[in-house]
């Protein structure tokens, strides 16, 4: 029988962004499974699935977090959500190497969940000294850490090839979309496209997420644009951010932004699209949970191959990938695929079947209790 889990997070709703409902998600997914405590910060929010301990001040005073890990039970798995910039200003905590470190003293078993690894260097004087100290933290979870999820499959072959003594505990433990998928009528799509005021038969491409220079949206509208331009007339969806975007009069009949939505409204969107179009400046990798809600919503996902896209993916059929580099090839791409309804599909059915079998909750978790049990550790006191 699998012992407890305690999960470690200053995150959770209502605090926004992707790590506070990884969290959330995270804990509800395995207390399906096992006994799952969290220990958060002051203010979240409560849920009824798992009892959440809103107790922490602050994460980057070691006597008071040691306080609060010492009231956790001594059986129970210590699960550490990670993220440098989780933890103290400019992602610097030095209390925290100390305290993994006195708790793998205490015969305490530890699992770090790393989203993040460190910082580039940088060329002002603060950022060099983040991102050396992001290094130092990283050097500690390697050390100190009975095991190691990590939610980019890059990282993890990376690091098993830069430190092999360490590779036995370093696994890819992806991020599973954010976004359930909500019960739509059967006349849904079309439903959807007349109340926007476009026609029942329009292709509609649809990008997710917040507006950063990482998320290339004007690659997306340069797509759209190029589509336009060769008489593929389609929609473009832009759900969550506000871009400001500035586009021709005899486009913006074809543009719709949301803005931020409830989930049921972001499944609505994504069941009622043809593509999504995801153009990451590191390329596609397990980490982006915008990309597997598209996948969770049987979306054919055209994307980027970079720096941080792994064997798995690069090798995989259930994407469509360009250059990260190249955005002519990225807009040619979305414009083929528009005008593919066959490869559409294909995409559509892989991508599902990809998800269901390794990126969704079950999936995920499956892993990394098998992963637990593998290395002994719900075996240990």
């Amino acid at each position: 029988m699998h012992r407890p889990v305690a999960l470690i997070s200053p995150l959770l709703p209502p605090l926004r962004g992707g790590l506070a409902d990884h969290t959330h998600g995270l804990a509800r997914a395995l207390s399906a499974r096992v006994p799952v405590t969290v220990l958060s910060s002051t203010g979240v929010d409560s849920d009824p699935a798992f009892p959440v301990r809103a107790e922490v001040p602050r994460w980057d005073d070691r006597a008071v977090l040691e306080r609060h890990l010492s009231t956790l039970p001594p059986e129970a798995v210590r699960l550490w959500q990670y993220v440098p910039h989780m933890y103290g200003r400019g992602g610097v905590n030095r209390a925290l190497p100390d305290v993994w470190r006195g708790q793998r003293a205490r015969g305490l078993q530890q699992v770090i969940l790393a989203h993040e690894i460190a910082a580039p260097w940088g060329v002002r004087p603060h950022h060099w000294w983040y991102a050396w100290n992001h290094r130092r933290q990283w050097r500690a979870v390697l050390a100190l850490a009975d095991l190691i999820p990590i939610s980019t499959g890059a990282w993890v072959e990376h690091w098993s090839r830069r430190c092999p003594q360490h590779a036995g505990r370093l696994f890819t433990m992806a991020s599973p979309s954010n976004v359930p998928v909500v019960p739509v009528p059967a006349d849904h799509r079309e439903r959807w496209r007349r109340e926007a005021g476009w026609a029942p038969d329009l292709p509609v491409v649809v990008w997710f997420g917040s507006v950063s220079a990482a998320k290339q949206l004007d690659w997306v509208v340069a797509g759209w644009r190029v589509a336009h331009a060769m008489g593929r007339k389609a929609g473009l969806v832009i759900v969550g951010g506000e871009p400001g975007l500035e586009v021709p009069d005899p486009l913006r009949p074809f543009l719709r932004v949301t803005g931020f939505l409830p989930v049921t409204g972001v499944s609505e969107v994504f069941q009622a699209a043809d593509l999504m179009a995801l153009p990451f400046v590191d390329g596609a990798s397990e980490r982006r949970t915008t990309l597997t809600a598209g996948l969770a919503h049987g979306l054919p996902v055209v994307s980027t191959d970079g720096h941080n896209t792994g064997s798995a993916i690069r090798g995989g059929d259930y994407l469509s990938l360009t250059p990260a580099r190249d955005r002519e090839a990225f807009a040619r791409r979305v414009v083929d695929l528009l005008g593919d309804l066959d490869e559409r599909r294909r995409l559509s059915a892989v991508g599902l079947q990809r998800y269901e079998r390794a990126l969704g909750w079950d999936a995920v978790i499956g892993r990394l209790l098998e992963r637990m049990d593998k290395a002994g550790i719900f075996g240990r006191r």
